[in-house]
C-alpha cells in the first residue's frame, strides 16, 4: 500500500463525512512524532504512553465515533503496523510475533524501520479536541428524563473579544509566532475604544484572561487563531458526528443550530431564555435538553 496516497485520499477533505478517520490517522501522525521525540531523550515510559496505550485510546475513539462496522480497513493495518514499529524497542519479543504472525509482514519489524508520518495537523486536532469536549460539557448538564437536544452555535467573535482579537493581530510576529510585551498589548487595549469606555482595571479583568488563551492559541496554530471564527467550522464538525452524539448521550434527536438566526432561536420557544444567561461563542456551543 502506498502511505503517501493513502493518506492523501484519506486527508482529501479532513472535515468530510468521514471526520473520524482523518482525525484517528492525525492522531497516528502525531503519536509517530512524540514518540520518536521521546526515544530520542531516552524517555522510555513516556515512549511507551504516547507509542502504545495513547495510540490504544486513539483507536477506541475512532471506533466509538463510526463504529466498527465502518472503520477503515487500510487506515486500520496502517495503524497497527505504526504501532508495532514504535514499540519494538522496549517490547521486542511482542513486535516480532504481531509483526509476522499477525501483519504477515516478511523479516524483522527491528529491520523495519521508524514509521514515517507527515506533520500533524493541529487544527483537525483541535477540531477533535472541541468535539470531544462539546460531548463532556453535554454529558455533565444531561438529566436523565431528556431526549432531545438543540445545540446552539455561534461561530464568530463580537464586541470586546473582537476588539481583543485585532489589537492581538497587530502585535503578532507571524514568522516567529511571538508577540509584543503584555504592556504593548495593554497599552493598546486601554487606548482602544473598549479601553476608553470600561476604564483600565475594568478591562484588564474582562479582557487579560481572553488575551491569555488567544496567545497560546497563537503559538500553537498561528495566526490563523487570531481570526474572528475558529480556524474549522463548529457547525460542519458538530453535523458530520451527530451520530454520535446520540449514542454517547443516549439521545432521540439532536439538531445543530444558528443562535444568530432567529427562526433557529424560535425553535427552542421557552428555553431561549438560557440562551440568554448562557449564550455560545466560538469554540463553546450551548446546549439547550429538552422531555419527550
Amino acid at each position: 500500500m502506498d502511505g503517501r496516497n493513502f493518506e492523501c485520499r484519506l486527508l482529501e477533505n479532513r472535515f468530510s463525512f468521514y471526520f473520524c478517520g482523518p482525525v484517528f490517522l492525525n492522531e497516528i501522525n502525531i503519536a509517530v512524532k512524540r514518540t520518536e521525540q521521546n526515544y530520542q531523550a531516552c524517555m522510555f515510559r513516556e515512549a511507551l504512553t504516547t507509542g502504545f496505550y495513547g495510540l490504544q485510546t486513539a483507536r477506541d475513539w475512532y471506533k466509538l465515533s463510526c463504529g466498527a462496522e465502518d472503520m477503515n480497513r487500510d487506515l486500520l493495518w496502517h495503524f497497527m503496523d505504526v504501532e508495532t514499529r514504535m514499540v519494538a524497542p522496549i517490547c521486542p519479543h511482542y513486535a516480532e510475533y504481531v509483526w509476522r504472525e499477525l501483519l504477515k509482514k516478511a523479516g524483522f519489524v527491528v529491520n523495519a524501520g521508524w514509521p514515517a508520518a507527515d506533520a500533524p495537523d493541529p487544527i483537525l486536532q483541535s477540531a477533535n479536541k472541541y468535539l470531544k469536549d462539546s460531548i463532556d460539557v453535554m454529558r455533565k448538564k444531561l438529566e436523565k428524563q431528556e431526549a432531545n437536544s438543540l445545540i446552539y452555535v455561534k461561530e464568530q467573535f463580537d464586541e470586546w473579544k473582537a476588539e481583543c482579537l485585532r489589537i492581538l493581530q497587530n502585535n503578532f510576529n507571524i514568522e516567529t509566532r511571538t508577540f509584543a510585551p503584555d504592556r504593548v498589548i495593554l497599552e493598546a487595549l486601554q487606548s482602544s475604544s473598549l479601553g476608553q469606555a470600561k476604564g483600565l482595571r475594568q478591562t484588564q479583568n474582562l479582557c487579560m484572561p481572553f488575551v491569555k488563551l488567544k496567545k497560546k492559541d497563537a503559538v500553537q496554530l498561528g495566526a490563523q487563531a487570531l481570526d474572528l471564527k475558529l480556524p474549522f467550522g463548529e457547525v460542519q464538525v458538530l453535523e458530520e458526528n451527530i451520530d454520535l452524539i446520540k449514542k454517547q448521550l443516549v439521545l432521540e434527536e439532536v439538531q445543530v443550530l444558528s443562535a444568530t438566526n432567529p427562526d433557529d432561536r424560535a425553535k427552542v420557544g421557552p428555553h431561549v431564555k438560557q440562551i440568554e444567561q448562557n449564550p455560545p461563542f466560538p469554540g463553546s456551543p450551548t446546549t439547550i435538553f429538552l422531555t419527550r
